[in-house]
């Protein structure tokens, strides 16, 4: 009845770990693996229960936050933050003149055309040659070369 048992908190740590992810089950599963093991071996319930509840717990204490710091997500891009792309530093030329932020304009760089302001208030004419500063979302930060 005892390697049933284990059996059973396995499959519900697996399923649980499963869905949530959370790399707490998966360290209570190997507490019942070990469990089933000494099941099998022939070992009381009450010793097998005390393995189970000593793995379980120093696994999780040990190796969860490795395990956890190996699979957390670290490309997480920020779109909020201004931040310098593959168009920073390239040029173009003004198709629309471009202004601040309350007028902005279009730029064309590298065949593309994209909506672009300044750090200034004053406004760069069409036809003038401009680098680009840093992105923000689609929109470029642009100044005169």
């Amino acid at each position: 009845m005892a390697i049933l048992f284990w059996l059973v908190i396995l499959l519900v740590c697996i399923f649980a770990e499963i869905h949530t992810q959370a790399f707490v089950a998966l360290f209570v599963g190997v507490g019942s693996v070990i469990a089933f093991f000494l099941a099998l071996a022939g070992v009381a319930f009450a010793v097998q229960s005390v393995i189970f509840v000593v793995v379980s717990g120093a696994t999780l204490l040990a190796l969860r936050p490795t395990v956890v710091h190996r699979f957390e997500r670290t490309s997480v891009v920020d779109l909020s933050v201004p931040a310098a792309s593959s168009l920073a530093n390239l040029t173009g030329f003004v198709q629309d003149v471009v202004g601040d932020e309350g007028h902005p304009g279009k730029v064309k760089i590298k065949g593309e055309t994209w909506k672009a302001v300044t750090q200034d208030s004053t406004p760069i004419p069409s036809g003038t040659q401009v680098i680009v500063r840093k992105a923000y979302g689609t929109t470029l930060w642009v100044e005169r070369v």
